[in-house]
């Protein structure tokens, strides 16, 4: 009998562990959904590829950790944190030289195949941003 806990497991570590978006065709779907903070960013492979090439780019050194995981039927929970130095171009911003490291959560669903089709990602966007050196200011409320 598979192990269909065990078979979960070693595809989330496998996900997990990517440093190059091409080993990503026997894990996820060709239709895989990618939403961050509740928006829609990735709709398919390519873009998936494509969106994970600018965290390579970005932060060469990076590294993610598994906090706490859990397997339940055909879905992942995991609570991570990523970690990295900025010495890359990511998307529009030039190299900053900064450190960062921000926890996160994803919610993961798998097909029967065991392929990963959907992941939810939550994390402080700010908090991100502030660690690459933006700031806000205040709104003008006159």
């Amino acid at each position: 009998m598979i192990d269909r806990k065990a078979n979960l497991k070693a595809s989330i570590e496998a996900y997990l562990s990517i440093k190059n978006p091409d080993t990503l065709n026997m894990l996820v779907t060709d239709n895989y959904v990618r939403n961050m903070n509740g928006i829609p960013v990735v709709s398919n492979k390519s873009e998936l590829k494509a969106r994970l090439n600018l965290y390579f780019t970005g932060f060469p050194d990076y590294h993610l950790t598994v906090s706490h995981s859990v397997i339940c039927d055909s879905q992942g929970y995991i609570n991570w944190v990523f970690s990295g130095t900025h010495t890359g171009l990511f998307g529009d911003v030039a190299a900053t030289g900064k450190k960062i490291k921000i926890n996160g959560f994803s919610h993961l669903y798998f097909n029967t195949q065991g392929q990963l089709y959907q992941e939810d990602i939550f994390y402080n966007e700010l908090e991100f941003l502030q660690q690459l050196g933006y700031s806000l200011t205040t709104p003008n409320l006159k």
